[in-house]
């Protein structure tokens, strides 16, 4: 809408579920839906962007895909925007006006052990003097804290 009172065009855009590819002169919008499947095809299949992308390039023309105008780069860069809105609307960053500062967006894990919130000291134990293994935090990428990928099969 063009009218006097009218709001920013990108503006327009979101409130019909519209991402635009650029804010300046968007000529390119991703939909809400698409990109929040492309996020959950990405965490729960692996899918990677550029399958994902190849799946969009065959669902928009089947018959001749060639003929869809490659718009993969938009697809990442507003992927990654979208990544980044949702994980600070997640984290209670979508309708403030401040800036997350440095851990703000980090996701609490309840199982390691944060002396103070979760781990309750004795009272005459300090962190000082307690030994370092007792509240060491491990990272291991398979969640269950055995880090099996470290361990080879055959030696």
């Amino acid at each position: 809408c063009d009218c006097p009172n009218a709001m920013s065009p990108d503006i327009q855009m979101f409130q019909h579920r519209f991402f635009p590819t650029s804010f300046n002169r968007p000529k390119t919008v991703f939909t809400f839906r698409v990109l929040d499947d492309f996020l959950l095809d990405n965490l729960e299949c692996g899918t990677s962007a550029l399958n994902y992308y190849s799946k969009l390039w065959r669902m928009t023309l089947s018959m001749f895909p060639h003929l869809v105008p490659d718009q993969y780069r938009e697809l990442m860069r507003v992927t990654r925007q979208w990544r980044q809105l949702k994980t600070m609307k997640w984290h209670g960053f979508g309708h403030r006006s401040d800036n997350p500062n440095a851990g703000d967006l980090a996701l609490f894990c309840p199982a390691c052990p944060q002396p103070g919130i979760n781990v309750s000291l004795s009272g005459d134990e300090s962190l000082d003097e307690t030994p370092s293994w007792k509240y060491t935090r491990s990272f291991v990428m398979d969640g269950n804290f055995k880090a099996e990928h470290l361990h080879p099969i055959k030696p």
